[in-house]
Formats: C-alpha cells, structure tokens, sequence
C-alpha cells in the first residue's frame, strides 16, 4: 500500500484546491520558511484523524480553516483527502484504491468519508491499525519532534516498538475484552444483587398469592351465582312479558274496534255535512231566486208610478199647447201691418245713403295715396330700426363674448398663479423631505451596521457555544468514566457489605449467632463480636495474621462463661453447627493472662530477639497490628509469641535462635511453629480480612470518587451554566437581531415610501409646470382674441351711432306725415260716421222687416208644428195606458212567485235545523267515542311502554349473559338448579360471599402472576449468573491468550528492531553500537518500557548528553529501525535533517536512497543534500500573501 496523491482545499493556507501526486521513492517537499510547507505534514496528519489541534499547531480546530487575506474572503470548510493504492491486501477493505477525506466547516461540524461514503472516525482509525499511523504514529513525524525520540520516556519509547509489532489491534482487543469482563462482574454482582431482592420479594407476593387465590375462588362463585340468579330473572321476566303480550293484544283488538266504530260515525258524520251542504245550497238558489222576483217586482212598481206620472204631464202639456197655439194667431195679424210700414221708410233712406258713399269715395283716395307715402318711409325707418337692433345685439355679444374672455384670462391668470404656488409648495415639500430622507437612510445604514455587529457577536457567541460544547464533550468522557468506576466501586461496596452483613465466609455456627445478635437475640447480650472484627491488620499482614490465628480469626469474642454456655445452648437447641468462642482473660477465675507485656514474658523475649536477627524479620505481630486497648489481654493472649517475616527461609532461618512457645509466619502465609509445625502452599484465607480491608479501600475510594465527581459535576454545571448564559445572550441576541431586522425593514419601508413621496412630487410639480405653460398658452390666445373683439366692437359702435342718426331723421319725417294722415283720417271717419249712420237706418229697417218676415215665419211654422205635437202627443198617452195596463198583469204574476218562493225558503230552513240537530247528535256520539279510543290507546301505549321495558330488561339481561357466556351460564344455573338450590338461597350465599370478599380487604390480583413472573424471572437470572459466570472466564482466557500473543510479539519485533537500530546506527556513526533493552517496572506502570543506548567510538555518553546532530541521527536511526521492521504506507519527515551536518546530511540521504526502492519516503527539507536524493520535487511558494502555491519538479523540468 502507498499513498498516490494529496488534495485539499480551504486548509490553513491553501485557499485554493492543490493536489500533490506522489510517487514510489522519496518525495522532497522544498521552500523558504512560512510557505506552508508544513501544512501538507499537517493535513495529512489532520486528514488521518487526529484530534489534538495544539499538535497541528492551532488553537482550536476553526484555525485550519484558511482565515482569509486582504483580497481573498475567510472560507467556510476546510477539506483534506488521501489516495491510497492498496495491490497488496495490505487495508482491510474490498478496494484496490482508498479514499480517506476529513471536512471540517467553521460551524464546527466536520464529516469523515471512505471513498465518498460518510462514515465514522473509528472506521478510519480500525482501517490504518498496525500500519505505524497509529496513536503514537513513527510514520509521521513533525516539525522540531525528532529529538522528541530520543528524550522520549522508556513507557513511550515502548509505544513506538508495540505500533511496529502491530499489536494495537491486540490492544484494542484486550481492552475492548476487559471491559466486557468488567462488566460481565458487574453485571454478575447486580444480577446476585437482584436474585437477593427477587427472592426476598417472591417470599413477600406468596401470602399476597394465597390471598388472591382465596379472593379468586369466593368470586368464581359469586359470579356462579350471579349468574343463576340472572339466568332466573331472565325466566320470570320472559314469563311476565308473554302474559304482558297478551295483554297487549286484547289491548290492540280493542282499540281496533273503537278505531272501527269512530270511522263509521266519521262516515256519518260526513254524509250529514254533505247533506247540509247540499241543503245550503238548494235554500242560497231558493233565496236568489226570491230575491230576483223582488228585484222585478219593485222594478215593475216604479215603472207603473212612472207611466202614471207621465200620462199625468202629457194631459197638462196639451193643455199648454192649445192656448200657445191662439196666442200665436193674433200675433201673426200684427206683424203683418208692421211689415208694410217698414218697407216705405226703406225706399226714402236709399236717396241718402248714395249721396253720403260719393263724399266718402273723395276722401278715401286722399287718404290712400297719404298711407303709401307713409308705409314706404315706415318701411324705410324699420329696416334702420332693424339694422340698429342687430347692430346692438352683435354689440351686446361681443361685449359678452369679451366680458368672458377676460374672465377666463382671469381664471387663467388665477389657475396659472395657483400652478406656481402649488409648485412652490411641492418644491418645498421636496426640499423638506431631502434631510428626512437623507436621516431615514442613515438610521437604515445604522441599523445596517448594528446587524453586522450583532451578527459578528452572535457568531462569536455561537463560536463560544460550540467551544464550550467541545470542552463539555472532551469531559464528558471523564465525568462518565468517574460516575462509570464509581457505579462499579458502589455496586462492589454494596456486595461486600451485604456479605459482611450476611457474615459470609464465617463457619455456620458463627454465621448464625452473628445473625442472631444483629437481630437482637436476647440470649446474646454477652457477644461482642468475632476477632476479626476486633483487629485492624494492614494488607501486607493480612495473609500472616491469619495463618498466626487460623480459625481463632473467626472467634466471637464474649464477656463471661455464663455468655458463652447461653450461645452453646442456642446453637445445639436450633442444630446451628458449632463455634468457637474467645474468652476475655480477666474473665477466668482466679487467672490474670498468662500472657502480657512485661520483663521475662515471650513477648518481652521476643522482642529482644527479634532486632538481632536481620532485616527479613518484620516484627512481633502484636506491633504490626491495631486493636482497642481494653483488647489487649485478649489479643496478647493470641498473638504473643506471633512473629512475622518475609519468606518461609528467613522463618526457617529464625526458627533455631527464638526460644520456645512461638509461631512465625510469612507475608505469603506459611506457618512456622515450634512445636515443629509448618503449614503453607495456596489458599486457606477466609477472605474476611481482605474483605474489611477492601471494604474500607473502596470506601476511601468512592470518598475519592465522589470528591472527584462533585469537581468534574461542579465543572460541567459550570459549563452548563455558561452554556445556557450563552444560549440566553444567543437568544437576546436573535430577539435583538429580530427587532433590528423589524427596524431595517421599517427603515427601509419608510425610505422607500420618502423616495415614493420625493417621485410622486417631482411628478407633480411636472404636471404643474405643464398646465402652467398651458395656461399660458391659452393667456396669450385669449389676449389676441381680446383685441380682436374690442377692434370689432369700435366699428360696430361707429356703425350704431351713424344708423340711430338716420333713424332719427327717418322718425321725425314720419311724424310729419303721420300728422297729415291723421288729418285725413279725421275727415274720412266723419264721412263714414255719417255714411254708418245712414247703413244703420237702413239695416235696422231692413233688420225690422227682416225680423218681422221671419216673426210670421216662426208664428206660422210654430201654429203647425202645436197641431203635429198634439197629435204625437195624444199617440203616446195611448201607449202608455196600454204599458200600464200590462204592468198591472205582470206585477200580479210576480206577487204570486213571491208567494211560492217564500214559503219554498221557510220549508229549506226547517230542514237545514233538522239536519244540523242530528249532526250535533252524531258530534257528540263521535266524541264519546274517541274519548273511550283514547283511554284504549292510552292502555295500550301503557301496556306497550311496559312491555318495551321488560324486552330492554330481558335484552340488558340477555347481553350480560351474552358476555358473560349464554351456554356456560345456562350450564351453571341448570347444574345449581338440579342441585335444589333456589333463588333465595342463592341470595343469600351471594351475600355471604360479598362479606367473605370484603373481610379480605384490598386484594392484590396481580400477585399471582406476579408471583409466577418472579419464579420465572429468578429461574432465567438464575441461568445468568451461570452464563455470565462462563462468559467472564471465556473472556478472562481470551485476555491471558491476547497477552501471550502481545507479549511474544513485542519480545519478537523489540529484538528485530534492536538488530536494524545497531546495523543503521553503524551505518549513520561507522563503528557505533545501538542497544534496545527492558527497563525496570515504574511504580504505576504495568508493563516496563525500552530503553535506548548508543555508544559512539571514542565516546560513552547517556542519550541526553549528546549533540543535537548526534540526537537527530539516533531519532532516524530507531524511525528507519522500526521503519525496516515494519514498513508504513509511507513515511512523513518534516525537517529532521535540520540539526545534520552535511556528512551526516549525506549518510542520511544514502540511506533514504537504499530504503527507497521498497518505501514511499516524505520529505519536507532545506537540506540540498537531501534534496538530491529525492525522485520527486515540490516547491512550496507564497506569492500572495497567506496563500501556498505549489510547484513540481522532475528531473530538472517544470511539471
């Protein structure tokens, strides 16, 4: 596997996206400093996963995002990916190409992709395990680290030969392993933990069983009899509604035939209304009738009066007539004589009238000629007349027509200063509105800029949130691991307790009178406690102690004899097993301790001995340990001939110079006694004391832990905290950014709407000033208008006044001749008066004669017509006897119908009564007959309504059983009925039942299934505590096989780098030597590290006495070493050539050269040696500002 090229885009310096090809041999990266040549080292380091931004030389992880120049923009991502050809199987993947890319974006959010498929950083690190990019990668090494090698401690020098070995794998394997281990104990624990509490809680739902199965019994037979007695209503209740149906149906017949009876009386009652209605009708025609002869009747009656009346007038008119008719005949002999005088008078006055016409004639041709002269001077004087008229009026209109003009080029005039003043106003509108406009903009740019800034802070703040988030996240581990190890340490506290509480590892004896003084056996009052209890031993003597006490450890220490024969008692009474009890000294009579701490004692001799006889001896037992000092006689008396030393020789060894009784006893637990006793080899501890000691270990630990915790907690609530401050300036601050953002767009609007305004007056004032050029305009044609008009109306004037001068001569010259004709009329009028005269004598002669001739005309006419209207007359008198008789016929045949259709209307009368009686008779049997329908319908509606509710009843019933299960029911109530049991009896078991069930009070039916659960669940943890126990020791033999495996590959590859680091250092120092060795175990450590030796001829130093140049090439000399033992996919070294010479520089270069055939070298150098060595050469350059530009060469050319 080989890396093929690099392409990244956005990071630290490369703004741009670059791509580095690499090919097999070595690769020389070159430039002048603070290029960004060491930012490809760091984007490969970057790009394979790592998390530390202080070793990619930042502050926090956004520093590698390019940050922007003076030209160029910050970027929001940075985005690194590498290229890797796998051929030989090396990346466990199904690819022979491997695409590694890390994005990073400055929101914080990074991504991980394997060939373009988002994926996980594990995925990353599982996939380049044991290729020597590991967590102590000696495949990349950074800028001023290698002589980091060399000063590096022998722990981490061991991590460089354990990622050349490729056991990190193994590692990680046995770590993931241990924790399942632990927790498979963990587990283990609780799971006993829980099989305790679900036996204690089976115990306690057993009662609760037995009573819900007693409650389950009373009400299966409740619900028995329940169910008889439902089943038994059911019966009665379907026997009372087949009588109730009965009742039902005689009911509906009944009412059937009331229903029946009410319709033939309806139909009855119907015929007689229609019989009535005829009855009516036949009497309204018989009243018509009778009404119609009345009419005739009294018409005929007024017609006689009135042919009565009339022959009456005819006889007085005669009368009248016959006198006129001799008047009229003395009249016509007067006017006869009348007639002859009238003609003479006529025949005299004919004389007179010629004479007058002829002097009439005379004057009348006078006046004629006068007229004409007169009429064509009148003429002449009209058509002035006339011509002056039309004169004023054109005059009068053009005075009109100029009195409007001048006043529309007043309101011309008016309009056009209204124009100007309007726009003046508009104008300085406009000008008003250029300061508020200019202060709206303003206020828009400032609210403008306080977005910004307010969007800057809220980035800062975002940013302070998400490195507060890093920080609670890069805690969060510890805080879980702390809570983590103290759940496991309360868990193994809790067990241990328990266990202590339970006294395990005790005999049963004293198991049992522990247990029983704990829970307050009166009989035991006299028990203290077991020794161990008593005595504080240190772990170092745990194991001897209790070899030195055996199975006294667990004696019950008692007062008195008294005690200890009460507790003998109880055990044999209860068959408890057997005990061994410690006897306080000073409680024997009439015996102090045989043993004590004076001159000539053992324990006096012993401790003369012991400090003579080296330094293997640990001491006297009774000065290793601690215990209460009204103990002492006790414990002395166990423990003063009790030596302890180091290893079974040593007690051997003392056994010979000590004097007798004694008892030695090693820290691993051999017994030396000198009664020529000597016990030992594994196991024989009962764990009690271990168990006190553990007890108190983990309870300083979890004391520890729960400091530790509160810290941790106490931090994280701080950062939590600072967190929710942040989140509630974040949330001010987007509540502030909202209402600023209202404000922009307030002032945006407004600004808006004034550059609306400011267009809106501009279009204005161009209106304006477009109807002002209008109305001037229209000024200057109305002023030539005008003067056209006040031209015309001088010559109209000029022309008016010499026409009323002619009119006026006209005028006077008509009054003369008109003075004339008077004259001549006077005269004519006098001939004519004279002439009427003499016409009117002689028409009123003719007139008398005229009205005479026509007087015995109208007399003569008048006597024949008298004689003709007599004769008519007396014709139509005969008439009107011969109507008046026939009148009087008519009226008596009228009488007489009258008569008839009287008596016709009385008869329809009294059979209208009769009828309407026997429909009275027929309305009151068809009530009574629908009263006693409605009580039936009422019975019926009852008997229904009751037999509705029985069926719901019965239904209700019906459904319950239906529920309850209709066959099983039935069984029942026929099973119960078959027995003889009755519904009384029933009644009363049900009640006693009720009292059975209530006497059992509040009844847990959930026990029983509980209580079946809690077997079953205490079977399956049962089998867990069995699989969980194969599972810790199937883990534990994977453990110990994973760390056989880690420990000979480690040995195997510490030997092969050890020969490759001497060979390379020979060849780097000719004739130097390079070792490889296992240092001493570290307190703390659990496996010991490597140290590094060089020798250099002529020269023997320690590592950090020697030159930089010499550091450097030890550094290289273990990198190629490990190099060789293990090659990389390649291997990145950023200037560590830098401290060589340039003989050093050219061992170096030749090595490069010797190893490069078969790996894949990365050089960043300033070396030109170096330099030479290299097939491929990349020139880093800046020339812009903060932005690396890269350049290849091959052999001399430009690529």
């Amino acid at each position: 596997m080989r890396l093929l090229r690099l392409t990244a885009f956005g990071f630290k310096s490369f703004a741009e996206k670059v791509e580095v090809a690499f090919e097999p041999g070595v690769t020389a990266i070159v430039g002048p400093n603070g290029c960004g040549k060491s930012n490809l080292s760091d984007a490969i380091r970057w790009a394979l996963g790592e998390q530390r931004a202080k070793l990619l030389r930042g502050d926090r992880m956004d520093d590698l995002i390019f940050a922007g120049n003076s030209v160029r923009k910050p970027l929001g991502m940075a985005e690194v990916s590498l290229i890797f050809t796998d051929n030989y199987g090396n990346i466990p993947t199904e690819f022979h190409e491997v695409t590694v890319t890390r994005r990073l974006y400055r929101s914080g959010e990074s991504e991980y992709l394997l060939n373009h498929v988002p994926c996980r950083l594990r995925d990353i690190t599982d996939l380049f395990l044991d290729t020597g990019f590991g967590s102590e990668p000696y495949a990349l090494i950074e800028q001023g680290s290698i002589g980091n090698i060399v000063s590096a401690k022998p722990s981490e020098r061991r991590l460089l030969i354990e990622e050349a070995a490729g056991i990190m794998t193994y590692k990680v394997r046995k770590r993931s392993a241990l924790s399942k281990l632990e927790a498979a104990e963990l587990n283990l624990l609780r799971v006993s933990d829980i099989i305790q509490e679900v036996e204690r809680q089976r115990n306690s739902l057993k009662r609760q069983a037995n009573k819900a199965e007693r409650y389950r019994t009373y009400q299966d037979r409740a619900l028995e009899l329940k169910g008889f007695l439902k089943f038994s209503e059911l019966q009665r209740l379907r026997q009372q509604l087949t009588l109730l149906q009965d009742s039902a149906l005689a009911a509906q017949g009944e009412v059937d035939s009331l229903q029946a009876a009410v319709v033939a009386v309806e139909a009855e009652q119907e015929a007689v209304r229609i019989r009535e209605l005829e009855q009516e009708q036949a009497r309204a025609v018989s009243q018509e009738r009778l009404h119609e002869l009345r009419t005739h009747l009294s018409r005929d009656e007024a017609e006689l009066n009135h042919l009565r009346q009339m022959l009456d007038e005819s006889a007085l008119r005669k009368k009248e007539r016959r006198d006129r008719s001799a008047h009229l005949q003395s009249r016509r002999v007067a006017l006869a004589q009348q007639e002859a005088e009238v003609r003479e008078q006529e025949q005299l006055l004919a004389g007179e009238l010629h004479a007058s016409r002829a002097q009439l004639d005379l004057k009348s041709s006078e006046l004629h000629v006068l007229e004409e002269t007169i009429a064509t001077a009148a003429q002449a004087f009209e058509a002035k007349r006339r011509r002056l008229i039309q004169d004023a009026a054109a005059l009068a209109d053009r005075r009109n027509h100029l009195t409007g003009l001048r006043e529309r080029q007043r309101l011309y005039g008016t309009q056009r200063d209204v124009a100007a003043l309007r726009t003046a106003r508009i104008e300085q509108q406009d000008r008003d509105l250029v300061p508020l406009e200019e202060e709206q903009r303003a206020v828009l740019e400032r609210a403008v800029a306080q977005l910004t800034l307010l969007q800057a802070e809220r980035k800062e703040l975002t940013q302070q949130t998400a490195e507060e988030e890093t920080e609670r996240e890069s805690n969060k581990p510890q805080l879980e691991a702390i809570r983590g190890e103290s759940a496991k340490l309360h868990s193994r506290l809790a067990s241990l307790i328990e266990l202590s509480q339970s006294f395990e590892g005790y005999a049963d004896g004293h198991r049992y009178l522990l247990q029983q003084k704990a829970q307050g056996e009166a009989r035991l009052h006299g028990l203290r406690n077991s020794l161990a209890e008593l005595l504080e031993v240190p772990d170092r003597y745990e194991r001897a102690i209790e070899a030195l006490l055996g199975d006294a450890l667990q004696g019950l220490a008692m007062q008195r004899a008294e005690d200890v024969q009460e507790a003998i008692r109880l055990l044999t009474e209860r068959g408890q097993g057997r005990a061994t009890f410690l006897l306080h000294p000073e409680a024997i009579s009439g015996q102090r301790s045989a043993i004590s701490d004076q001159d000539g004692t053992p324990a006096a001799r012993l401790r003369e001995i012991i400090p003579s006889s080296g330094a293997s001896v640990e001491g006297l037992a009774l000065d290793l340990i601690r215990f209460a000092e009204g103990d002492r006689p006790l414990v002395e008396a166990l423990l003063a001939d009790g030596v302890i030393v180091r290893e079974l020789s040593d007690a051997l060894a003392l056994r010979a110079s000590l004097p007798s009784p004694f008892a030695i006893a090693t820290l691993t637990g051999e017994l030396v006694t000198s009664r020529g006793i000597i016990a030992g080899g594994p196991g024989g501890d009962s764990g009690i004391l271990p168990r006190r000691r553990e007890i108190a270990r983990l309870q300083g630990r979890v004391r520890e832990l729960h400091d530790s915790l509160q810290a941790v907690e106490t931090s994280w609530e701080a950062s939590c905290r600072r967190s929710a401050h942040f989140a509630e300036s974040l949330e001010l601050l987007n509540q502030r950014l909202h209402e600023l953002e209202i404000e922009r767009l307030k002032a945006e609007a407004t600004c808006s709407h004034t550059s609306g305004e400011r267009r809106r007056l501009m279009q204005q004032i161009e209106v304006l000033t477009y109807e002002a050029r209008s109305h001037e305009e229209d000024l200057r044609v109305l002023s030539e208008e005008i003067r056209t008009i006040e031209h015309s109306l001088l010559e109209l004037e000029g022309r008016d006044q010499a026409t009323q001068i002619e009119t006026v001569k006209l005028e006077a010259e008509a009054v003369a001749r008109q003075q004339e004709r008077d004259g001549l009329i006077r005269e004519v009028g006098e001939s004519r008066v004279q002439l009427t005269a003499l016409l009117g004598r002689r028409e009123i002669l003719t007139h008398s004669l005229t009205r005479t001739v026509e007087e015995l005309g109208q007399v003569g006419g008048e006597l024949e017509s008298l004689e003709g209207e007599l004769v008519e007359q007396q014709l139509r008198e005969t008439k009107m006897e011969a109507a008046v008789i026939q009148l009087q016929t008519r009226l008596t045949s009228l009488v007489a119908e009258e008569q008839v259709a009287q008596r016709l209307v009385v008869t329809q009368d009294e059979a209208r009564r009769e009828l309407s009686e026997r429909r009275q008779s027929i309305d009151d049997r068809l009530r009574g007959l629908k009263q006693s329908l409605a009580e039936k319908q009422q019975a019926w509606s009852d008997a229904a309504i009751r037999l509705a509710e029985l069926r719901n009843t019965i239904s209700l019933l019906e459904e319950a059983l239906r529920k309850e299960g209709p066959q099983e029911v039935e069984a029942i109530a026929l099973r119960l009925s078959s027995s003889g049991l009755e519904v009384e009896a029933a009644n009363n078991e049900l009640d006693n039942l009720t009292t059975k069930i209530a006497e059992l009070g509040a009844v847990n039916m959930a026990a029983l299934e509980e209580y079946q659960e809690l077997a079953e669940r205490h079977s399956f943890l049962s089998a867990q505590v069995e699989d969980l126990s194969s599972s810790a020791h199937s883990l534990r033999t994977a453990i110990s096989e994973i760390n056989h495996t880690i420990q000979q590959r480690f040995n195997e590859t510490l030997e092969t780098v050890a020969g490759h680091l001497d060979r390379l250092w020979n060849c780097l120092i000719p004739g130097g030597q390079a070792f490889l060795s296992l240092a001493e175990l570290e307190p703390g450590e659990e496996e010991p590290g490597v140290e590094m030796a060089v020798r250099i001829p002529g020269k023997r130093a320690a590592l950090n006495l020697l030159s930089g140049g010499e550091k450097a090439l030890a550094a290289l000399s273990l990198l190629l070493a490990l190099f060789h033992t293990r090659p990389s996919p390649f291997c990145l070294l950023d200037e560590v050539d830098a401290p060589l010479d340039d003989a050093n520089a050219e061992r170096f270069a030749s090595l490069l050269k010797e190893m490069a055939s078969s790996a894949q070298f990365l050089l960043i150098t300033h070396n030109k040696r170096t330099m030479a060595a290299a097939d491929l050469l990349y020139g880093v350059t800046m020339e812009e500002h903060g932005v690396s530009k890269l350049l290849s060469l091959r052999m001399g050319r430009a690529a």
